[in-house]
């Protein structure tokens, strides 16, 4: 099966990715289960996303921070194409591309203030870039925010990961 691993715009480059699942359902009492109502195939992952591990007893699972009650710290990478919910795609394969090193772009929250170049990546609970976000590593490194660019009306941040 092929996944959706290669560079969406000119300015990205990709120098490693992985293969994970996608979460289905998200952890009780999460941001994104109290907003649907239900855990039950709730979970959806937007494009260009900064992405964690689902939990201790899911591993290969990504989600974002909404689908569970952990706090923001640690990221699997960052997700390359979206992923709609179980419910409203059942038949949809649930197999993410998480690209976890390179120069990567991460959607910025709408919601988010002037973000600063040449500082850490910190990011909202949906995974997207925000200025007043949480502090994020990967693999023990520091991604660092390189640029902030507009494509298509959407503002994306240029971040470098180790």
């Amino acid at each position: 099966m092929s996944t959706n691993s290669a560079p969406i715009y000119g300015k990205q480059y990709i120098r490693y990715a992985e293969t994970w699942e996608a979460a289905v359902d998200a952890e009780a009492g999460s941001d994104l289960a109290v907003a649907a109502g239900t855990e039950v195939g709730v979970v959806e992952i937007g494009e260009l996303r900064a992405v964690t591990y689902r939990g201790a007893g899911f591993p290969g699972v990504a989600c974002a921070y909404d689908a569970i009650t952990a706090g923001i710290g640690f990221i699997a990478g960052v997700n390359q194409a979206y992923m709609p919910t179980a419910l409203a795609q059942p038949y949809t394969a649930r197999q993410l591309t998480i690209a976890t090193s390179g120069l990567l772009l991460v959607e910025v929250s709408p919601a988010s203030g002037a973000i600063t170049i040449n500082t850490q990546l910190t990011i909202n609970r949906k995974g997207q870039a925000d200025s007043a976000g949480s502090p994020v590593t990967l693999d023990g490194t520091t991604p660092m925010v390189r640029e902030i660019i507009t494509i298509g009306g959407r503002n994306l941040a240029l971040v470098s990961f180790a």
